[in-house]
């Protein structure tokens, strides 16, 4: 009779000798559906949109890109050029469109001026303009990326703006925080700095692929536009957001490449 009083047997003595590991899984795993669940966004319409070739009071200029270029870039929807308005001033732009099925997301973040600039010599600099801007479109708003670059064989320094698409959301691209590059004129330094931010800016390319995955096949585009920066910041950037909604315009919804 004893022996069925052991403490061994008692119901109570069971439960405290739950493993522990299970514990930490279930929490674990509870912890990821939250994570879901919070990340999950409420639908939005898509937008799709279209250069206009012909814009009155400009004339265009078509730039044909290197076959390198293109095959990164790995679509033949594309659009490259400068407009000019009746004083000279040029506008430079340029428009990617990558249909369902083609490509798989990154080509979208492999032609912003952080990454193709930079690695042709240019440099970011910093002179209190925002980093993002809000561009009506189409009685839209669309959150564009808005950066000032600057050559050293260039006189004058580019404003230039870009946003992306995966599957008509705009709003679901995050980029990297802007570099900040100063003008120190220690070579190493300054080599070095360029090297740091470009991996910077390709990590957080590949982190965004990783933490939000884009669905297999989405449609995607990619749009910049640019002006040499002959004023202060805020003239050239109103100058931008007028320009955006004449060269770009929604496309019908009955477009056969959705």
């Amino acid at each position: 009779m004893r022996s069925g009083h052991s403490p061994e047997l008692q119901p109570q003595r069971v439960g405290r000798t739950f493993p522990l590991p299970l514990i930490l899984f279930g929490l674990a795993i509870l912890g990821t559906v939250v994570w879901v669940q919070s990340q999950s966004r409420s639908p939005q319409e898509p937008l799709f949109i279209e250069a206009r070739r012909e814009i009155p009071g400009y004339g265009f200029t078509p730039v044909a890109l290197g076959s390198q270029v293109t095959q990164t870039l790995a679509t033949t929807r594309l659009f490259n050029g400068h407009f000019f308005d009746g004083h000279s001033n040029r506008v430079s732009v340029f428009l990617a469109d990558w249909p369902r099925g083609q490509g798989d997301g990154g080509n979208v973040f492999g032609h912003t001026p952080e990454i193709c600039w930079v690695g042709a010599g240019f440099r970011t600099v910093r002179q209190g303009e925002p980093s993002q801007v809000f561009v009506a479109v189409g009685g839209r708003s669309i959150p564009f990326q808005c950066r000032i670059l600057k050559h050293p064989d260039w006189p004058t320094p580019e404003i230039t703006l870009w946003a992306a698409c995966i599957d008509g959301r705009w709003d679901d691209i995050e980029f990297g925080a802007p570099p900040h590059q100063g003008d120190g004129s220690a070579v190493v330094v300054g080599y070095l700095q360029e090297v740091g931010r470009t991996l910077s800016t390709r990590w957080a390319s590949v982190r965004r692929l990783v933490l939000h995955p884009y669905p297999s096949g989405a449609r995607k585009q990619f749009v910049r536009f640019s002006i040499p920066l002959t004023t202060e910041w805020p003239g050239a950037l109103a100058a931008l957001e007028r320009f955006a909604p004449l060269w770009l315009e929604v496309t019908p919804k009955t477009d056969p490449i959705e």
